[in-house]
């Protein structure tokens, strides 16, 4: 148990080691209760409410349920049918409970997840989501990555919330999230509100070229909406692309670097650092 947990910790693979260590310890206490029923067969109830701490519920009552199964051939063991029949029916018990307390706590995690990663105004995720996405792809922030990111700036957003008042600002927000959000690849690439009034996007799979397109797409269609309507509205764009071994931070930074460049450009305008505009020239 100890040499899963440390590789558990080296790996970062926490739900796999989770399985294997629930197996592993289930798998000796149904061969201890064997080898000894009329004593061990009480072990039975903690390890089957640790399997629903440590795991999915679904996958708990999996193994719990094979447990439960494995311990039926012990009938002739007890010379009172009656008492296993007990034993059996209260652990089936302490098994619904435990699977009915886990899923209430996974469903609570989940709203909780939500509440704490999808910004609720745009309905789209936040800065908070997209650490965590990066985390997941690797542990020290660095990975084999094809793709691009675009840093969005709605330009002179203080001026719509000074003149016309917040609400009108929080509208201007969501009708920006809706453009951006419609013009990404479904399943391929991912909108986040990365600031008051910034967006990010990440493009899976798209070279400079492509995330520099997808940008001044954006950047059309927004003046376009917002020259038809009250307040008028436009957006700044940086792009960066994906390099070797670069660490995200590095990534993203890059990325608002090009950003403040479109800002001391005049604004409404799509800018990648020097070095990559000539990349692709």
């Amino acid at each position: 148990m100890i040499i899963i947990l440390i590789l558990a910790l080296r790996t970062g693979r926490i739900k796999l080691a989770s399985i294997i260590l629930s197996v592993f310890y289930t798998s000796v206490g149904v061969i201890m209760v064997h080898l000894q029923p009329n004593t061990l067969i009480y072990w039975v109830y903690p390890i089957s409410i640790a399997n629903f701490f440590i795991l999915p519920a679904r996958y708990a009552g999996i193994i719990n349920l094979a447990a439960l199964a494995a311990l039926t051939p012990l009938t002739n063991h007890f010379k009172d049918s009656l008492e296993f029949f007990e034993l059996m029916v209260t652990l089936l018990l302490v098994n619904i409970f435990a699977w009915v307390f886990s899923w209430r706590a996974e469903d609570q995690r989940q709203q909780l997840q939500q509440q704490a990663t999808i910004d609720p105004l745009t309905g789209i995720g936040n800065r908070r989501k997209l650490s965590q996405y990066l985390e997941t792809k690797t542990i020290d922030q660095t990975a084999v990555f094809s793709g691009s990111v675009v840093l969005v700036d709605l330009d002179n957003f203080k001026e719509i919330n000074d003149t016309y008042g917040h609400n009108q600002g929080d509208v201007v927000l969501q009708k920006v999230a809706n453009i951006i959000h419609g013009r990404l690849r479904a399943n391929n690439d991912e909108v986040y509100r990365y600031g008051g009034e910034e967006f990010l996007l990440l493009l899976h799979k798209t070279d400079m070229a492509g995330a520099i397109r997808v940008a001044e797409s954006l950047r059309l269609e927004i003046e376009k909406f917002f020259t038809e309507q009250t307040p008028s509205l436009t957006a700044s764009f940086g792009c960066a692309e994906h390099q070797p071994k670069e660490t995200w931070n590095h990534w993203i930074k890059r990325a608002d670097q090009a950003l403040y460049q479109a800002k001391d450009s005049g604004r409404n305008c799509v800018r990648p650092l020097p070095t990559e505009l000539d990349t692709i020239e």
